[in-house]
């Protein structure tokens, strides 16, 4: 296929072009080498940082009787999300502190993160930036809502780098605003950080559900005699209401599974055991060894996925200045460790300064070829 990005020497600093021994130019843009094949072979983990599953109901069970406090935003096709305000957050992390152990070394670090050092954005191999909704999730709600989402095909989504999970959240609000008795959906959400999974995922979750219940239910399942009040912008997460979201994940077949820790071989063959179908990431391409480790990770478990047509979609900035991942360095990885029935497409996203965008990644089924990757009846 023919791929060129409009990337010129303009867009880059010097230090980027003269520091790039591995790069070479081709036209007007800027191709790099792979500096190595196996970036999963490398992970080495301890028993302390493996990855581990979590249930919903733990999860929620740390949230009752905690009022959420949230906001909704529009994306730039003019879908309605909505996302667990920061504030809230450190108003919970705060909370915790006054209760917990002094010695709690978790609660510490969390505080350190969230509050002492305030830090939005990420820390490797500490904090990858989960707390943030990140500018391309907005980007994957928009390519899921050009799409005709088909909820009886049995889907078994995994959102890596979930973060937010505006990605997830706005897929479960869809299937119940169009659940009908013949729906199966498992979602995957996976964070390096377990703190974000029960912080911020889960809380999404439960808000965007919410978001589809009538109000005089929702109502109903968040007040009581001593709780009376009800507001558009908060949720008191009751035991009510914990139970319902329980009972109404299991009347349309939905399973919520929830994953914390380093992407790796091992992370793979857990998610596998899910039979994974569509893979969805966003901004988690923005270093050489990130983009290694999910290039790797994604066509392992693609490739994995025993027969059924398999996709993915990975929604970054064209570049991410600063640390040194990329688009192209990307595209470039992908193609140089996939097998030949993997295709690989680049649609870019030009409609503010900032430029984005979404690769697309696809296996064949039953012997037909094809680049687009969807959620759509035509896939199955």
């Amino acid at each position: 296929m023919s791929f060129k990005f409009g990337f010129t020497n303009d867009d880059f600093s010097d230090d980027d072009i003269s520091g790039a021994a591995a790069r070479h130019t081709a036209g007007d843009t800027l191709f790099t080498v792979p500096k190595y094949k196996k970036a999963l072979d490398a992970i080495a983990l301890g028993e302390n940082n493996k990855p581990r599953f979590h249930s919903l109901h733990s999860i929620l069970e740390t949230l009752k009787n905690l009022r959420l406090t949230f906001s909704n935003l529009v994306t730039p096709c003019g879908s309605i999300i909505y996302r667990r305000e920061l504030f809230d957050v450190k108003h919970q992390v705060m909370t915790e502190e006054e209760v917990a152990d002094n010695g709690d070394l978790r609660q510490k670090k969390l505080r350190d993160l969230l509050i002492d050092e305030n830090v939005a954005d990420l820390q490797c191999n500490v904090y990858e930036g989960g707390f943030k909704s990140w500018e391309c999730s907005y980007d994957v709600v928009d390519k899921l809502a050009s799409q005709d989402l088909d909820f009886s095909r049995n889907l078994s989504i995994l959102e890596m780098g979930c973060g937010t999970a505006i990605p997830s959240c706005y897929i479960l609000m869809k299937m119940f605003q169009t659940a009908t008795t013949n729906t199966s959906l498992t979602l995957i959400l996976s964070d390096f950080n377990y703190d974000v999974l029960r912080l911020v995922t889960v809380p999404n979750l439960l808000i965007h559900w919410c978001s589809t219940l009538p109000i005089a239910r929702l109502r109903e399942l968040t007040t009581d005699e001593t709780n009376t009040r009800f507001s558009e912008d908060e949720l008191l997460v009751t035991d009510r209401l914990i139970s319902e979201f329980e009972t109404k994940l299991e009347e349309v077949s939905c399973s919520l599974v929830f994953i914390s820790g380093p992407w790796s071989h091992e992370y793979n063959a857990m998610v596998q055991s899910y039979r994974v179908n569509y893979i969805i990431s966003s901004e988690t391409i923005y270093s050489p060894d990130s983009l290694a480790v999910v290039a790797e990770s994604i066509i392992e478990i693609l490739c994995q996925s025993q027969g059924s047509r398999a996709s993915a979609i990975v929604a970054a900035k064209n570049i991410y200045f600063g640390v040194g991942g990329s688009v192209i360095e990307f595209f470039n990885y992908l193609k140089s460790i996939k097998p030949d029935s993997v295709t690989v497409d680049v649609e870019e996203i030009n409609d503010t300064q900032l430029k984005r965008s979404i690769i697309k990644i696809a296996t064949p089924s039953e012997g037909t070829l094809s680049s687009e990757g969807t959620l759509s009846s035509e896939a199955r």
